[in-house]
């Protein structure tokens, strides 16, 4: 946003005691839902916008004080200190009814600390305080967490082998090519916490290699609040210099693509009926778009959001929370005199590929998500929540590039590639968490249904060659490359169902009436599917292959008049892998559980069990009526065990060991030709899993 944020920090110490810290006291900003609570050493921050506040300060059988009339200016740090003492107050007996929320540091490090398995935690207290916006940076804060090229890498694996859920319900990627969500889209407003879990527990998921991170969102919104937030920012080389893109819908500006770009009729006839098109035989051109590029003007990058959150109380102990968070962002950005070259494994120049020595590239970004929760809470012992996330996600690209060709280095080779790439995510969760008999007995369920689409409305995409005499034709990277210049549409379809059901059976208790033992029992259930469908349709110029081409108007010569003389022609693609479905199943069980041999040791083993399979169908190369399945079929028996010791009150020695897998993702499997400028991916339909066995060591010291 515009205004420039405060900070009010300070300690609070026990008067009657020596002024010795006071953990856990209670700091607000009078008439706001803004507060904290010290950490283990007496300290807090709160971060506030610029004005004048009263500040309370407050503990269970402690005199409460005001600070008044604190005024903080934009950019300033002001340290208060208070001490608090008994005073005059008595206390009779009271019951005390609360919820824990698990947002402020202190109480993350007490979790953190406490916790018997290795996890690291990030509370949404501790993210304002770092001036962090969303979870992508939120996690960089985290040790042992690197970020480079907008990538993850933890324990030195990237994003492919890192695994995210929401609220412990796993949350696919919107891009299907990943496995792993962009991170940037959640705005640190609705997180309560973040949990990274680099060693594994029998309740995740076992396909598990580098981490798995659990967003928690916030449910409890306090006495209710609206923020909006508008930003804006500028690059230098898309605002301030000459920007261009190919045409589309007219409301691109909003992420929206309003069928512009769809093939005409006649090709999605064809290809409904199961044919394949050739203008030779029916002679309609009838496309919308251009292949000549549009000067843009530069407008500056935007972003807004709206935050708001109400309780309704709807008598007795029960209560409704409501929170939503909607964001809105669009980008330009441009990267110019860039180099596009193929290099082989040792880092040497690939002297048959495609040499770009002079790269353009402009992107157009739009982002809009809307996140809303609703959670019920009958009373202390049983919470009922709804989540839903909405992800409208666009990428408008033009690359432009000049280089030489291994097959014909004498000749200057351009080529003009336009991508539009929308991708959406739905999500909807049901979840459930019920306490009985003291919370000797928890019982937690939950529901998820995701809905994706990675769409491609369409790719341009044109090579031209540079001639000695200086005159400039269409062209080909190579003799035999006719897909070089085409026009190419993607569908893909993808419906995410999982299900989970745990109970903790609490043990023993220990002289402060604390349990000692838990025994954790509890299922999962998983079932994905995919349906990839993708058509291309590509150009031969034929008569017009020497004649001269302006390689800013291309559209003068592949006219609507030139293709009804037949001087070019155009054609489908035929493939037949340039469609599969693809689907998995998974029914695990699991059962954990957690000793305390002593106050200072607590041993955790578990074993998960999972019933694997995954399938893709394809048509083989050359038979295109022939429909072959190549699947993964297996039982996966994945044992845990996790050593906590604790040294003194502020150090743990912890050891960690476990077996999981790494599963190929449907991209991966499939056997579809993914074709760019100077490279091509293709997936392995026998590709198999893999085995992974983790050993981890840690010392912690909390100060």
């Amino acid at each position: 946003g515009f205004a420039q944020q405060a900070i009010i920090k300070g300690a609070v110490n026990d008067k009657d005691a020596d002024n010795q810290t006071l953990p856990f006291a209670n700091v607000q900003i009078k008439g706001t839902t803004i507060g904290t609570t010290t950490d283990l050493d007496g300290l807090f921050s709160l971060t506030v916008a610029p004005g004048t506040y009263t500040i309370v300060f407050s503990f269970i059988g402690y005199e409460t004080i005001e600070i008044p009339n604190l005024k903080v200016n934009a950019g300033e740090t002001i340290t208060v200190n208070q001490a608090l003492g008994a005073g005059s107050v008595v206390l009779e007996a009271v019951e005390v009814k609360a919820t824990i929320t698990r947002e402020s540091e202190s109480a993350i490090l007490t979790e953190q600390k406490t916790a018997t398995i290795m996890q690291t935690k990030i509370g949404s207290q501790e993210l304002t305080r770092k001036g962090v916006g969303d979870v992508a940076t939120g996690l960089t804060k985290a040790t042992g967490i690197a970020r480079e090229s907008g990538k993850f890498y933890i324990r030195g694996l990237a994003d492919r082998y890192n695994n995210a859920y929401l609220n412990g319900l796993p949350l696919p990627s919107i891009d299907p090519k990943l496995k792993l969500i962009n991170l940037e889209i959640f705005s640190t407003n609705v997180v309560e916490n973040l949990g990274i879990y680099k060693t594994y527990t029998p309740e995740l998921y076992g396909d598990f290699a580098g981490a798995s991170i659990d967003i928690d969102t916030k449910d409890n919104p306090g006495n209710g609040y609206l923020e909006i937030e508008v930003g804006s920012s500028v690059n230098s080389n898309a605002q301030f210099n000459d920007f261009f893109l190919l045409n589309g819908s007219k409301y691109d500006y909003f992420g929206i693509e309003d069928g512009s770009r769809r093939p005409p009729s006649l090709l999605r006839a064809f290809k409904a009926a199961g044919l394949t098109y050739d203008s030779r035989r029916a002679p309609i051109y009838q496309f919308d778009t251009s292949f000549n590029p549009s000067k843009r003007f530069g407008d500056p990058n935007t972003n807004v959001s709206v935050n708001a959150g109400k309780r309704f109380k709807t008598g007795g102990e029960s209560r409704l929370d409501v929170i939503v968070n909607g964001s809105f962002s669009q980008n330009q950005k441009a990267s110019l005199d860039g180099l596009d070259v193929a290099l082989n494994a040792q880092g040497e120049v690939l002297q048959s590929s495609f040499f770009g020595n002079d790269f353009k590239k402009y992107e157009f970004t739009t982002n809009a998500t809307l996140l809303g929760s609703l959670v019920f809470r009958s009373d202390l012992n049983n919470k009922f929540s709804y989540t839903a996330l909405l992800i409208n996600d666009t990428s408008d690209e033009l690359r432009e590039i000049s280089g030489v060709s291994g097959e014909n280095a004498d000749n200057i080779l351009k080529v003009r590639r336009g991508t539009f790439k929308q991708n959406t995510l739905q999500t909807h969760q049901l979840a459930g968490q019920h306490n009985f008999n003291n919370r000797k007995f928890v019982f937690d369920w939950g529901g998820s249904y995701s809905r994706s689409t990675g769409n491609v409305p369409e790719r341009r995409q044109l090579f031209f060659t540079e001639l000695s005499d200086g005159r400039t034709v269409f062209g080909k990277s190579g003799a035999n490359n006719n897909s070089d210049n085409h026009r190419f549409y993607q569908n893909l379809d993808e419906n995410d169902y999982s299900a989970k059901f745990s109970l903790d059976v609490n043990l023993g208790k220990d002289a402060d009436g604390n349990f000692k033992h838990k025994l954790t029992l509890g299922m999962n259930v998983r079932d994905k599917s995919r349906d990839f469908r993708a058509q291309q349709i590509n150009i031969f110029f034929d008569a017009l292959q020497n004649e001269s081409v302006d390689f800013r108007n291309p559209d003068a010569l592949l006219s609507q008049e030139n293709f009804e003389r037949e001087v070019y022609h155009v054609e489908e693609f035929i493939r037949p892998q340039n469609s599969y479905k693809a689907d998995l199943r998974n029914f695990a069980s699991f059962a954990n559980f957690e000793f305390k041999f002593s106050d200072r040791l607590i041993v955790n083993a578990g074993l998960r069990i999972e019933d694997y399979r995954q399938r893709v169908f394809f048509a083989p190369e050359g038979l295109i009526d022939v429909i072959k399945e190549e699947s993964i079929d297996e039982d996966f028996y994945l044992p845990s065990l996790s050593v906590k010791y604790a040294l003194n009150e502020k150090t743990n020695l912890r050891f960690a060991s476990s077996k999981t897998v790494t599963l190929p993702l449907f991209t991966e499997l499939a056997p579809f030709l993914d074709e760019d400028i100077n490279e091509s991916t293709l997936g392995n339909v026998l590709l198999k899993q893999s085995d992974n066995y983790n050993v981890d060591l840690k010392w912690e010291y909390f100060p």
